[in-house]
């Protein structure tokens, strides 16, 4: 009850304190402030990079699995044909396989043209990569088989070509040849000619010759389920490696792999900016601790006073300490404000998304309190230290 009671004339003595000097209160939390706000912003945009990320690789499907070929590096092969087989008889691995080309063309309809990426693929890609479209309908077998000249186009060819019309039935020139359009994406980024929204999807075995491209260096896969990811790459891996001869010239990876690297690099990314941003922290506290030296200087006849009418050298040390973690706290206070508030506007003008980390709000203000007790200790300590005599005469 009796330190009760001291503590609570110490928050009163600090606060007088503080208040009687405001401008210089103010300049010496601005320090913290900045710290714990810029903490907490740069936490946010990190973790708002990171969702953003994972939710792209997310919805490319969490049973993705995917083959990449190097030609050059065998002279021996695996083609579509082998891994259609390879799904054939493991299907308690692999529940279907898709092969992916790509490249560049020229967009045309009318006066119009662009330059846009093209892939190409089979019915398969539908499931696998969970497309969809706003109109029309995806490749179907016949039209691998037959190597049709149809098309499936972006919202920004759809907007660009065909001023946003319908476009299904229509056709579009590809390096000088007509393809039938058959079906629309659904925009999936900002219509822009930048955006994953200008591209153009034919069959493969249309692009095979259209491209004069004989080979194809990429498959999509699909395991199973979510718990056979890792042993059918591990199996992949094997398989491939017999029919090469080796373990060079090709690559098997799961979306899973890939979100668990990306969370490393942006948990990675995001400490870092946290670290950069908390150095202005530590600058703080030592405003913090400079401030408090000068306002021990400036009162010492004070303390004199104090400890002349019986105050004790633990009370001198927890009022000059109290002091100085109030001023921490409400730098704290005010720099968590401004971070949260500062989030949705980073968001809306640089249009980046923003994720506040709850735990990083809670571990910067704490943080913060932590430094307002070490930088304010050396302080606390000199006022505490002061002989009542010596104080008193002082000026």
């Amino acid at each position: 009850m009796k330190f009760m009671t001291k503590l609570i004339q110490s928050v009163k003595m600090a606060m007088k304190s503080i208040l009687g000097n405001k401008g210089r209160s103010g300049l010496t939390m601005l320090g913290i402030v900045i710290g714990v706000g810029s903490v907490i912003l740069l936490t946010g945009i990190g973790g708002g990079t990171s969702k953003a990320i994972t939710d792209q690789l997310s919805a490319m499907g969490t049973r993705l699995i995917t083959v990449s070929m190097n030609r050059r590096a065998s002279t021996r092969t695996v083609d579509f044909d082998d891994l259609r087989e390879y799904v054939q008889d493991n299907q308690e691995l692999v529940s279907r396989v898709t092969p992916y080309i790509t490249g560049n063309a020229q967009a045309k309809s009318g006066n119009t043209n662009f330059y846009t990426s093209l892939d190409a693929t089979d019915p398969e890609y539908e499931i696998i990569k969970n497309v969809k479209l706003t109109q029309g309908r995806f490749i179907s077998q016949n039209d691998c088989d037959n190597r049709s000249y149809v098309a499936i186009i972006g919202t920004y060819i759809q907007n660009e070509l065909f001023g946003g019309m319908n476009p299904i039935g229509e056709v579009i020139k590809l390096n000088g040849k007509q393809f039938k359009i058959i079906g629309v994406y659904d925009e999936v980024g900002d219509s822009s000619e930048a955006s994953q929204d200008n591209k153009v999807t034919i069959p493969y075995t249309t692009a095979m010759r259209f491209l004069k491209n004989k080979t194809i260096s990429t498959y999509y896969m699909e395991a199973a389920s979510e718990e056979t990811i890792e042993s059918t790459v591990m199996a992949l891996k094997t398989y491939m490696t017999r029919k090469l001869g080796s373990d060079y010239g090709f690559n098997v990876s799961s979306v899973s792999e890939m979100l668990d690297t990306m969370n490393e690099v942006t948990g990675a990314m995001t400490s870092m900016l946290a670290g950069i941003a908390a150095i202005s922290l530590v600058v703080g506290g030592i405003g913090v601790m400079n401030i408090m030296t000068v306002s021990v200087s400036e009162r010492t006849r004070e303390i004199g006073v104090r400890k002349a009418i019986g105050a004790r050298t633990t009370d001198i040390l927890l009022q000059f300490l109290i002091e100085s973690m109030i001023l921490s706290a409400m730098g704290g206070i005010i720099g968590v404000i401004i971070g949260l508030g500062l989030g949705p506007v980073v968001e809306k003008v640089a249009g980046m998304e923003y994720v506040v980390q709850s735990n990083m709000v809670v571990l910067s203000f704490c943080f913060s309190l932590a430094i307002g007790i070490f930088f304010g200790i050396a302080p606390a300590k000199k006022a505490a230290g002061l002989h009542p005599i010596d104080a008193l005469r002082s000026e």
